[in-house]
């Protein structure tokens, strides 16, 4: 197991002195809630637009959120249709927008007009606040009228709250909501969006979406220390002297190392909307005995992106044998590196004690072999095919790896020999090709490339089997080839494709897509790993080269390594 799940946050710590940056606060007072359970802090204006093409490109683009009611949406809306809209529970994110003018019918009154509302779906918010893509085209009729002082009014709202992309980005903010791993020792976050007004407000809303449980997506790969009918006692409010309060109730009788997983749900999902410090507590009372004020560093040891310790080395397989990723690029110890294996692919365990690699046996086809990093032996499991994906490590006794681009297999380590067991990947890939997996270091969700596109699915355990489900296709618009995908964190991929643009780092939901650059680079890119501090290394047709930030420039791995090795960090 890796080592954060042996650190326990630590109950003693340095003392958190006084700091000046913070500054003096009012006593915490009250929010007031509308009838939506939501703070208004304005009253919207109403709409400019003065002809009914703009009043409906101005309702798309209103901003409006659940938060607010969709206060200034209705602003749009005729008084009768705006006490009858109800929207659906999901909003509709759409791009590339028309709205053009329906030619009035024989007879139609002037004060009334049809307008055609065109656009790209990119998404859809479902009422969990999780971000899921949607393609393919838009279009809807939307009936408006013009009232006794000139303006123009929707009559007849669509039954989506449908928003333009731009509006999506300016006025929700991405927050990271942390629940625990598969085996409860860890934290994973599982990323949301909300309305970023009224910020007042936004601590509340986080906690409350963190005792709602995880997103539908992954509601059965990743658990919580909080019970179901745990309640938020008093609002999320800062303290005279700046820290933010958090009190908590029914948590029932959790043991202390409970009480650490909580505190590391909340105050690593806290830290996206406040830099305070987190005042926890239990129907008033401090809920971790002796510890009256958390900080984003006290739990750290909980975060699965902590996984991999600054410096650790990588490996690369340079002509059917293993290597160091180094200047010296010395082989491995073992048949891996000596050339008694024919090496095709290989994955280090995340504490790096143990290899498996993919190797050719005599017959030409594909072994996996599981063993100690540097022994002498490196024994095949019962798993053989004629193609075999780079090996994936689910803690430190797990390897899963696709085996002829159909099957998905996990070799398990049981009473010191392993088995083999498939993994249900029906949903996941639905028959198609899988040419990649590679599962998160948290070992709760998995990433592939199937056909050409990066899906995500949670890692749920059924009654001892094991099951990719609920899969997100992301891509799958954007007129390019995935060809390999690897975890950049815990919430965000980075993908190589056939496109303009070689190297991608893509949200782990598929709404933010984000170029590398692309000078040095030849294509195609035969992989890419990620090592610790968000250390990219891919693989051309020339060289290994590296970059640590999309807007880097790559530079050559010292050594300079051949483009057709295979490189690969731990995990």
């Amino acid at each position: 197991m890796i080592s954060r799940r042996l650190v326990a946050l630590a109950v003693a710590v340095l003392p958190l002195a006084a700091c000046a940056s913070i500054p003096e606060r009012s006593d915490p007072m009250a929010v007031p809630l509308t009838d939506h359970g939501v703070s208004r802090t304005t009253t919207p204006e109403p709409p400019r637009a003065t002809d009914p093409v703009d009043i409906v490109r101005s309702f798309v683009d209103s901003g409006s959120t659940r938060e607010t009611g969709y206060a200034f949406a209705r602003t749009h809306l005729i008084p009768e249709a705006e006490r009858r809209w109800e929207p659906a529970s999901s909003v509709l994110i759409v791009d590339n927008i028309d709205t053009i003018p329906v030619p009035p019918a024989p007879g139609q009154p002037d004060g009334e007009r049809l307008v055609s509302l065109q656009a790209d779906r990119v998404g859809r918010l479902r009422a969990d606040s999780s971000f899921v893509p949607e393609t393919g085209p838009y279009e809807v009729r939307v009936p408006v009228q013009r009232g006794r002082d000139g303006r123009w009014l929707i009559a007849a709202p669509p039954s989506d709250m449908v928003i333009s992309r731009t509006s999506f980005e300016n006025d929700f903010m991405p927050v990271p909501i942390y629940f625990a791993d598969h085996d409860g020792t860890g934290v994973v976050p599982d990323l949301r969006w909300i309305g970023s007004q009224p910020d007042s407000t936004l601590p509340r809303r986080v906690v409350e979406l963190l005792i709602g449980g995880p997103s539908e997506g992954f509601e059965k790969a990743m658990g919580s220390k909080l019970p179901p009918n745990a309640s938020l006692k008093t609002n999320a409010t800062e303290a005279d002297d700046g820290a933010l309060v958090v009190n908590l109730g029914e948590l029932g009788e959790p043991d202390l190392e409970a009480r650490r997983m909580i505190a590391a749900q909340v105050v690593l999902s806290l830290q996206s909307v406040s830099k305070a410090r987190v005042r926890l507590q239990e129907d008033g009372v401090e809920l971790l005995p002796g510890k009256r004020d958390l900080q984003p560093a006290d739990v750290a040891s909980y975060e699965s992106d902590n996984a991999l310790r600054p410096g650790t080395p990588g490996l690369v397989v340079i002509g059917e044998r293993l290597h160091a990723l180094d200047e010296d690029t010395r082989p491995v110890p073992g048949p891996a590196g000596s050339g008694a294996l024919e090496v095709l692919q290989g994955a280090q365990s995340i504490d790096g004690t143990r290899l498996a690699a993919a190797t050719r046996n005599p017959s030409g086809q594909v072994d996996l072999r599981i063993g100690a990093y540097g022994s002498a032996d490196l024994p095949a499991v019962p798993l053989t095919g004629s193609f075999m994906s780079r090996p994936t490590w689910r803690d430190d006794n797990e390897v899963w790896t696709v085996v002829n681009g159909r099957g998905v297999f996990r070799a398990i380590e049981e009473n010191g020999s392993w088995t083999v067991r498939p993994v249900d990947v029906a949903e996941f890939a639905g028959g198609r090709e899988i040419k990649e997996l590679r599962l998160s270091h948290d070992g709760t969700r998995a990433v592939g490339v199937v056909d050409g596109t990066i899906v995500v699915a949670g890692v749920v355990d059924e009654d001892g089997r094991v099951a990719l489900r609920h899969p997100v296709v992301l891509g799958a618009d954007r007129g390019f080839d995935v060809t390999h995908v690897d975890w950049l964190t815990d919430r965000s991929l980075v993908a190589t494709t056939d496109g303009s643009s070689p190297v991608m780092e893509v949200s782990v939901d598929g709404f933010k897509w984000t170029g590398y650059a692309s000078a040095n680079l030849t294509q195609p890119i035969n992989a890419v790993t990620v090592g610790p501090g968000k250390r990219v290394v891919v693989a051309d047709q020339s060289w290994l080269w590296e970059a640590g930030e999309p807007k880097a420039v790559w530079s050559v791995l010292p050594g300079q390594i051949g483009g057709n090795s295979i490189p690969f960090f731990p995990g």
